[in-house]
């Protein structure tokens, strides 16, 4: 048993806290720690999507240069780093440059040249990169001037480069301007124009990433109401069912093929493609019809939808979607006798059995439908 505590006057303190009324923590506002402007915001995306290398010769060495990516918290970087800052008209532009990268630059001034010390660094630098700075100045107008180099200590967001010269590959940065929630600068903004003319480049997915692909015997457009009563044991008569010919559709999303059954093997009819599916149709809303309130019940129940039944699906390698053609075997790995599943916009709302009734293959539920739940 536990003893009620020795009673004691209020204080003063206690009865300002008995009195005060209750008032709910206020939650601290949030800072977001990098501000943009939509200026800024247009100018990253354009200047960071995926193109083709800007390619030229500096002395007789290939060189290639192509935006990687956009850094915001800057990484360690995996070698040393030499900040070549720029200015121009008043604006500061700072180039980060791999110290490899930086002497086999000097290189094309004079050969077995090595890297001196400031301030004949910058200058030889300069020279040796006023091929690539040539264009910049005739954007800007302005001259672009290597004013000093140094170790690269920034913490800035930058952007990262793939820079290949001759047989030496390697990563620069170009550190971005300060404040992000302003205008771009003009020498940021004619350095945007300038690699905006590579064309873009789509990316390359690889050829390993599985898409799946679904086996699909028929399909119903059916009222929901219909599907409301629906129980065990009815039977759904397919308004479609390429099944009853001896044919699937294979559906990769929105691509589709035809294909024969073998035996526990499908025979593709054609590649896959993107037209109009055998199977499924559009929804038509009339125009002239202006709904001023809820609908009713009764009213939903006359909407209709499409329900497909699957077979079954299947992972395939993306590199095999693109260039399976007509007769290409494709391995099924169960039995078509099997139960398939009824999908309602891309949801499985129950599974049935493939029956005969009459003349005509019909499927017969295994159980209520997951919307009577």
């Amino acid at each position: 048993m536990i003893a009620d505590p020795l009673p004691r006057e209020l204080g003063a303190c206690d009865a300002e806290a008995a009195s005060a009324p209750y008032r709910p923590a206020e939650r601290a506002a949030f800072t977001p720690t990098l501000i943009l402007s939509h200026a800024v915001t247009s100018w990253l995306n354009e200047i960071a999507a995926l193109r083709a290398p800007l390619q030229t010769l500096l002395g007789e060495k290939p060189l290639s240069v192509r935006v990687s990516r956009t850094v915001w918290q800057a990484e360690p970087a995996a070698t040393s780093m030499l900040d070549c800052v720029f200015e121009v008209n008043g604006e500061t532009l700072i180039l980060s440059l791999p110290v490899a990268l930086a002497e086999a630059l000097i290189g094309t001034v004079q050969d077995g040249l090595t890297l001196p010390s400031e301030p004949t660094r910058s200058l030889v630098l300069e020279l040796a990169l006023e091929p690539l700075l040539a264009p910049l100045e005739r954007m800007t107008q302005r001259n672009l001037q290597l004013v000093r180099t140094e170790e690269a200590p920034n913490t800035r967001p930058y952007l990262e480069f793939d820079v290949a010269f001759g047989e030496l590959a390697s990563k620069a940065r170009l550190l971005l301007f300060s404040p992000l929630d302003g205008p771009v600068p003009p020498a940021f903004t004619a350095l945007g124009e300038l690699l905006g003319r590579s064309p873009r480049q789509t990316a390359k997915l690889p050829s390993e990433l599985p898409v799946i692909v679904a086996g699909q015997v028929g399909s119903l457009r059916v009222a929901i109401g219909v599907l409301r009563r629906a129980e065990q044991g009815d039977a759904l008569l397919p308004d479609v069912i390429p099944l009853a010919r001896g044919q699937i559709i294979l559906a990769a999303d929105r691509l589709w093929a035809p294909a024969e059954i073998g035996g526990d093997r499908l025979v593709l009819r054609g590649p896959f493609r993107l037209r109009s599916h055998p199977l499924t149709s559009e929804d038509i809303m009339p125009q002239n019809q202006v709904q001023q309130q809820p609908p009713s019940e009764p009213d939903i129940d006359t909407i209709e939808i499409t329900l497909i039944f699957e077979c079954g699906r299947w992972p395939m390698p993306l590199g095999t979607l693109r260039t399976i053609n007509e007769g290409h075997v494709f391995e099924l790995g169960r039995p078509l006798d099997g139960p398939v599943d009824i999908l309602a916009n891309g949801q499985r709302i129950g599974q049935g059995d493939i029956v005969r009734i009459g003349d005509e293959l019909a499927v017969r539920l295994r159980g209520r439908l997951a919307l009577n739940d």
